[in-house]
């Protein structure tokens, strides 16, 4: 007996390869942060090419820059030929840069500078999965629901660490390997391994991506739509739908100076949906979400927008990334280390506090994103008022780090610095649309970020400095570990830095009130036009 499949409808089929789209985004965002697994093998490199702690450090922020710069590589490449010949890209360079890495460790050959420039490959390789698996999705799906979509992918990415060092530390751990007396490879082979492992699996998921992840044609969402069985129904309903969606769907762009004095819809038929909305006030604003439409700025107005720069000008300034990336040694600065346990119980306590970010990481990007497309859509209002309440949140972690804090107060700081951190990551995504359109997405999206490049070196360094100074001046305070170097223990050796962490936030958060305030007024501005048109 054979068994006959139920035939789908053209709107049924464009549902199926919106979601394998998304799935497969979920699975390259998730391989695109594999970069951020550095610190899970980094002490075979050192032992392995005999690396300072310096420079480690300076490969691991080549890798993090690269990312960032990336952006502005291949922000137009996107805009200019699409997701599949981003994921290409992303496929040839993460061969090369874990490729390179793996032969490069296996041989023991190269020295730094052609291990940074391999890894600034694998770096531009995860920018370039992100932004098409980000971009592809996000064009998928509509504005109101760009939060919710932005969510769910970024909520991947952030998870990405903690899943690869998991199969790292469980499957290449290298722990029961023997080194026998004439053994001359240093590092271990497990991490060898790990270094194809990462290779393999992320050129085979870019390719398979490359096929099947892709946008959904705008003509063909049309063609379905007219062959709806429920557009048949009413007339006026039909009409209302049809007019609703050329709104919707209509590319607004802004005239060359980038001001919104006036409104000029792509669509030929705007001026009837513009007729048919505007008879009552209740009408328009139930049917068009000013902070929703879409505005579509080119690359050169961006960059002299207000908005920009209060974006740009708060992401550099948010705090919290130097807790995240010196976790470790604030554990150890916590604890009292008169115990005899101290040691074991810091390494302990440094994998809760990485699970915690993680986690709280993850929950901030998927709740952010779809609590922020409800909120809009209820109360029209604008989503950067989420980016501020998330600036403002990270102010308490970083008062309490600014004096003494016992371990359950430390817990409750990774929470949040991870919620926040996670928040403000997935906003950017729907944020940058919400501002400034999709037709330059990639281009505009490489302008917001590749200053926020420098966050990790200002936070670093900020850190850095103090506790090195709090080592120097605290000699009964720290001691030399087994690798030679000083550790600090006692509040001084973190309250200073967090304290200067703590103006430049407030800072930030002037800023993001000003996103807040001048994008509000933007979308009062466009909606009172609309309305006296």
């Amino acid at each position: 007996m054979l068994l006959h499949w139920p035939q789908l409808s053209p709107n049924q089929r464009l549902s199926c390869r919106r979601y394998l789209s998304l799935t497969l985004g979920m699975v390259v965002m998730a391989l695109s942060g594999s970069l951020f697994s550095f610190a899970s093998f980094s002490g075979d490199l050192k032992a392995r090419f005999g690396f300072s702690s310096s420079s480690i450090n300076l490969l691991s922020a080549i890798g993090d820059t690269s990312m960032y710069v990336g952006f502005l590589i291949v922000g137009p490449v996107y805009d200019h030929y699409g997701g599949q010949w981003t994921l290409i890209i992303a496929s040839v360079l993460t061969f090369l840069g874990y490729g390179g890495m793996f032969a490069a460790y296996t041989q023991a050959w190269g020295g730094l500078s052609l291990l940074m420039v391999i890894y600034a490959l694998a770096g531009i390789a995860s920018t370039a999965g992100y932004l098409a698996a980000l971009a592809t999705n996000m064009a998928n799906f509509s504005d109101a629901s760009s939060g919710t979509v932005s969510g769910v992918l970024l909520a991947f990415f952030g998870l990405s660490a903690s899943l690869f060092s998991q199969i790292k530390t469980q499957l290449f751990s290298g722990k029961d390997e023997l080194v026998g007396p004439n053994e001359t490879f240093r590092g271990t082979v497990a991490t060898q391994a790990f270094l194809l492992f990462l290779t393999i699996v992320t050129t085979s998921v870019y390719i398979v991506a490359t096929i099947f992840m892709v946008k959904v044609r705008k003509d063909t969402e049309e063609e379905s739509s007219k062959v709806d069985p429920a557009f048949e129904s009413s007339k006026d309903t039909t009409k209302d739908f049809e007019i609703e969606g050329i709104l919707r769907s209509s590319t607004i762009v802004l005239p060359a100076n980038g001001e919104l004095n006036a409104l000029e819809y792509s669509s030929p038929k705007a001026a009837e949906a513009k007729n048919h909305l505007l008879p009552s006030h209740q009408d328009e604003t139930t049917k068009c979400n000013p902070f929703l439409t879409l505005v579509e700025m080119r690359p050169k107005q961006v960059v002299v927008s207000a908005t920009f720069w209060f974006f740009v000008l708060a992401q550099l300034l948010q705090q919290g990334f130097s807790y995240i990336n010196n976790i470790d040694s604030i554990v150890e600065a916590v604890l009292d280390h008169d115990h005899p346990y101290s040691p074991s119980k810091a390494v302990a306590l440094t994998g809760l506090h990485v699970t915690l970010i993680s986690v709280g990481n993850c929950a901030g990007r998927l709740i952010s994103g779809i609590v922020s497309d409800w909120v809009i859509h209820r109360f029209q209002v604008s989503r950067s008022i989420f980016f501020l309440a998330s600036e403002v949140l990270i102010l308490v972690p970083l008062a309490m780090m600014s004096r003494a804090v016992s371990l359950p107060e430390l817990i409750l700081n990774s929470c949040l610095i991870g919620a926040t951190y996670g928040a403000t990551g997935a906003l950017f995504a729907s944020m940058t649309r919400d501002f400034f359109g999709v037709q330059y997405y990639g281009t505009n999206s490489g302008l917001v970020m590749v200053l926020n490049g420098l966050n990790p070196i200002i936070a670093n360094q900020i850190y850095g400095v103090f506790y090195d100074r709090a080592s120097v001046a605290n000699v009964v305070t720290s001691v030399l570990d087994d690798r030679g170097q000083q550790n600090c223990f006692g509040q001084a050796c973190y309250v200073t830095g967090f304290r200067v962490a703590l103006v430049l936030q407030i800072v930030c958060v002037v800023f993001a009130a000003g996103l807040f305030c001048v994008h509000m007024r933007q979308g009062r501005r466009k909606a009172t036009m609309v309305i006296a048109t």
